[in-house]
């Protein structure tokens, strides 16, 4: 038999017993193109170029999670994509939407962790029994984990008039939990940010705690040696503005903005999203004081 043959005849066995479609084969050797791409877009500093990509690659993502729905390499990239889309482009213009795309980041995490541990959060009713499957799960599980729980805080951030939504704030602290005691440095620090907005966007009666929320952002700064915008962002909204400091606010605001890009250049556009938004805080600050 033509050796040919029997190479082609091998490939189609492997397929057979993995269950791996030649379209999900296609679809997975695509991982190194996304990867890269996410890269540049993270190194992208026209906000309009980068909201047309990330429109684009969000739905091209979707249409390989159909083709391969258990990718836990595409379910990561929707929950990510989703949750940072959501941050950067719709909060500050359509709350409704803002709250329908982080949960579809939410629900695409979700399906990561379900994938991966075989563990459905969303689904669990009882809060002592979420902290037990969250405790068993192994440090490799702190991509899904944060995702999960950083789509499902601004979630909340946005829906605080809903009671449903801030019943199910333990279970957000938990996830994120997970992630300050596996990898504190995870995603720039990002569980110290969650922290501090939970600390620092509540009054004392209701679990604020103004020291902690500035322990947590400063950690978070001092992790990425005050490269990544959005810790100086954080220490604004979440400390200096409720402690009614002017002073401070403007200080950090003019640092934000006039931060040069081209020194932290693989996070461009998360610190040019931050000086846009530092810029509107900036020319709104009485509203706040």
């Amino acid at each position: 038999m033509d050796k040919r043959i029997l190479l082609i005849s091998a490939v189609l066995i492997v397929f057979a017993f993995s269950g791996c479609t030649l379209n999900q084969l296609a679809v997975r050797s695509t991982s190194g193109i996304l990867s890269n791409s996410f890269d540049a877009l993270m190194a992208e500093d026209d906000l309009q170029i980068a909201r047309t990509a990330i429109e684009t690659d969000l739905k091209m993502i979707e249409g390989l999670i159909r083709t391969d729905p258990e990718n836990s390499t595409l379910l990561l990239y929707a929950a990510q994509g989703f949750s940072s889309y959501s941050l950067a482009f719709a909060e500050d213009e359509d709350k409704a939407r803002a709250i329908k795309l982080y949960k579809r980041g939410r629900n695409y995490a979700s399906r990561w962790l379900k994938h991966k541990y075989g563990v459905d959060l969303l689904s669990i009713d009882k809060l002592d029994k979420f902290e037990k499957v969250i405790n068993k799960l192994s440090s490799e599980a702190v991509p899904g984990v944060f995702w999960l729980g950083n789509s499902w805080a601004s979630l909340l951030l946005l829906s605080l008039d809903d009671i449903e939504s801030i019943a199910s704030l333990p279970r957000v602290e938990m996830l994120m939990k997970f992630v300050l005691d596996n990898d504190e440095t995870y995603y720039y620090g990002g569980t110290h940010l969650f922290f501090g907005a939970y600390f620092g966007g509540r009054p004392r009666m209701l679990g604020g705690d103004p020291e902690k929320a500035r322990f947590h952002i400063e950690k978070q700064r001092e992790m990425t040696e005050g490269k990544f915008l959005l810790g100086d962002f954080f220490m604004v909204k979440y400390v200096a503005l409720p402690a009614l400091d002017e002073k401070s606010s403007r200080k950090i605001l003019h640092h934000i903005i006039n931060f040069d890009l081209e020194s932290a250049p693989d996070i461009r556009l998360i610190n040019s999203i931050t000086q846009e938004k530092a810029k509107h805080l900036l020319d709104n600050i009485e509203d706040f004081l």
